[in-house]
């Protein structure tokens, strides 16, 4: 094999090597995502996961003096509303570190690792060494 494309190929599984570890580290990450979105001056309060489920709800006792039933509705979706957001923000936050930088991709350049083109038949042949004898 030529050395040019041993180099390339070796840049190649070392950058894929670095992506495994990335995208392993970037899932443990995603695991552990949750936010908690607040509404009604902090009285309601909503925590979901990465997918937006919801793990938690916090209803301030006083609420019930100070909301009636819509309004703890609307509280309730305008909190987990919230929490979403900030879940998607970790989200995009956590795999900004997958996306490629245009100036970082190691780029297959196929014209570095190839001769250049065979002009004739002839020329195959004798590449490939399918001369006659």
């Amino acid at each position: 094999m030529r050395a040019e494309w041993q180099a390339h190929i070796d840049e190649l599984l070392d950058t894929y090597a670095k992506q495994r570890e990335k995208l392993k580290d970037l899932q443990e990450r995603l695991e552990a995502v949750e936010a908690t979105g607040e509404a009604a001056e902090g009285l309601v309060k909503v925590t979901v996961d990465r997918q937006g489920r919801l793990r938690k709800l916090e209803l301030n006792p006083r609420l019930g003096r100070r909301l009636g039933m819509e309004e703890l509705a609307e509280a309730i979706l305008e909190a987990s509303d919230a929490a979403a957001a900030l879940v998607t923000q970790q989200v995009q936050d956590a795999m900004a570190d997958l996306r490629p930088d245009d100036d970082a991709k190691p780029g297959l350049d196929l014209a570095r690792l190839m001769a250049d083109p065979p002009t004739s038949i002839e020329d195959v042949r004798k590449h490939y060494g399918l001369l006659p004898e």
